[in-house]
């Protein structure tokens, strides 16, 4: 293959030429994984991930003959290691198998095995970066460095057994959700690490390990605690309009002196009348929305693509937004969006008098308002983008309430005319049908 063919990488699967650092730079992501093979040094290839990650591997038979198993080995990842480490190892391997030996079999036993450490970063590269979304990923990563690794980082894949994840589970039982999430991410490790002959098939050690209780917010913000927040937002809004205007007369301003921007505002606020999650409110971009349909067209969110129904009252505060970048809420810095609104939230609750509170809560205030009003759940449910009704069901207790209130109010009526005096016709009418 030219050089000028390279531009076409969907036609690399399964090609064969020589490999240089030059080509393997070159490789580039097509949306699919394939492998590009050595024509010099037979079964040596690169494997090109669905992200562009890049990993080398000796193809070999393991045993004489074309009926022998065909094993892959993996060598490392690039570039943590070169391409010249990873063809002097594989020659090495290579005539290993020429004197009758299995590295991968070998390295299933324990004779040649790899740390957790030494393979996590392919495992994130080929599994998480590539297949995951950005929120996933940062859980991901988080729980490998912080919990993961200090654990069993230093431990062989294959030696790591139910126990060492049965123990390390039990200590973070005073954070149970962390918990559960590390024992998920420790499955799907292991889980990979079979599938590409780093452990012996069926011997995940992070299996049979019963999960701690979640326990959901079952109550929810009422007209009371949003009014506070409401009157919050306005006075720090205000305060930041009266620090700038100290600013521009070149006043003392006080080194305390709470506030909060009219667009951290302004994403607090689209949040409580939309019911939308924080990361769809600020990737907002002014094309997705529709104002005159009261739309927002998500390409993305946590469960795909999905159609964000807006109310009055939202496309009112939006239409009242200046558009001035492709974001409706635009980083101050670079061309991105805005990152994160956590301070402008605890500076809401602290002024507000509010404890305990997180900004997703404004999510449930809005389905917890939208249950009491009547709405059948699974309507809220297609509503916030749930894709499972058990999501939308820990509403389910709030939903008593407007059927109590019919109750209520039939009953009242009903009582009111059981004390209303009789009409003595009919009082008449009764005797003589007894009679």
């Amino acid at each position: 293959m030219g050089s000028t063919s390279m531009d076409n990488h969907s036609k690399l699967y399964g090609v064969s030429m020589k490999l240089t650092k030059t080509v393997v730079e070159g490789l580039k992501a097509t949306g699919k994984r394939y492998e590009v093979h050595d024509d010099e040094l037979p079964g040596f290839l690169v494997r090109v991930g669905v992200d562009g990650s890049k990993s080398f591997y000796l193809m070999y038979r393991a045993g004489k003959g074309r009926a022998a198993q065909k094993k892959r080995l993996h060598l490392g990842a690039y570039p943590k290691i070169t391409l010249d480490q990873a063809r002097l190892k594989a020659k090495k391997d290579a005539a290993a198998v020429a004197l009758g030996h299995d590295p991968a079999q070998e390295m299933k036993d324990g004779k040649a095995a790899p740390l957790v450490k030494d393979i996590v970063e392919t495992f994130f590269n080929e599994h998480v970066a590539a297949k995951l979304k950005k929120s996933s990923i940062k859980m991901y990563r988080g729980l490998l460095d912080n919990n993961i690794l200090p654990a069993i980082g230093k431990s062989k894949v294959a030696d790591v057994e139910h126990r060492h994840i049965a123990t390390l589970h039990h200590a973070m039982r005073e954070t149970p959700y962390q918990a559960n999430r590390c024992y998920a991410v420790l499955h799907k490790f292991f889980e990979w690490a079979e599938k590409n002959g780093y452990r012996a098939r069926s011997t995940n050690p992070a299996g049979g390990i019963e999960k701690y209780k979640e326990h959901k917010r079952t109550s929810f913000m009422d007209a009371d605690t949003l009014s506070r927040i409401g009157t919050a937002l306005a006075e720090l809004e205000q305060a930041w309009n009266d620090r700038e205007a100290m600013r521009q007369r070149k006043e003392l301003i006080p080194s305390r002196m709470a506030v909060v921007t009219p667009q951290a505002a302004n994403v607090i606020r689209l949040l409580c009348l939309s019911g939308a999650r924080l990361g769809e409110v600020l990737s907002l971009k002014w094309e997705y929305l529709n104002l005159d349909k009261g739309l927002a067209f998500l390409p993305d969110s946590k469960t795909g693509a999905k159609t964000l129904h807006l109310s009055k009252a939202a496309v009112q505060l939006l239409s009242g937004m200046t558009e001035f970048s492709d974001w409706v809420f635009p980083g101050s810095k670079g061309d991105g969006h805005m990152r994160e609104v956590h301070h402008a939230w605890r500076a809401v609750c602290e002024k507000a008098g509010l404890t305990g509170w997180r900004i997703h809560d404004l999510r449930h205030a809005f389905a917890s308002v939208a249950v009491n009003s009547g709405h059948s759940l699974p309507q809220i449910g297609a509503l916030l983008g749930h894709t499972q009704a058990m999501t939308t069901a820990r509403y389910a207790h709030v939903a008593a309430n407007p059927v109590h209130v019919v109750a209520e109010d039939t009953g009242a009526k009903i009582a009111a005319a059981l004390k209303a005096k009789p009409r003595k016709g009919k009082v008449v009418a009764f005797r003589e049908a007894q009679a």
